[in-house]
This record gives structure tokens, C-alpha cells and sequence, in this order.
């Protein structure tokens, strides 16, 4: 397998949760066969969504 088509999910700093949202979201939607990667990249767009959120919260106030 060339680098160019290698799974690179694993090493996304937050595979485990997105691997559960994915899951929440496949069973959410009927458990349909063949979108495991328009799953992946919904769940990988909410979560990197709410660790922006989290580090945001995290930041110091300008007030």
C-alpha cells in the first residue's frame, strides 16, 4: 500500500472519540452499509469543532 492511500485515521490525535461518535452517528442513521467514511468525517468535523470549543474556553479573557 502507497503512502498516498494509507489509512490515516489512527493517527488523528482523537481516533478514539471519533471512532465512538462515528459509531453513534452510523447507529443514529439506520446502520446503513457503505458510508463509514461520510460517518468518519462528520464525526472528526463535531469533535474537532468541540475540542476548539474546549481550547477556546481554556483561553485567558480579554475583558
Amino acid at each position: 500500500m502507497s503512502d498516498d492511500t494509507k489509512d490515516h485515521t489512527e493517527e488523528h490525535p482523537h481516533a478514539g472519540r471519533i471512532r465512538e461518535r462515528a459509531y453513534l452517528i452510523w447507529e443514529g442513521d439506520g446502520r446503513p452499509d457503505g458510508h463509514a467514511l461520510a460517518h468518519w468525517v462528520r464525526a472528526r468535523q463535531e469533535i474537532e469543532a468541540e475540542v476548539a470549543g474546549e481550547q477556546e474556553g481554556d483561553a485567558p479573557s480579554k475583558a
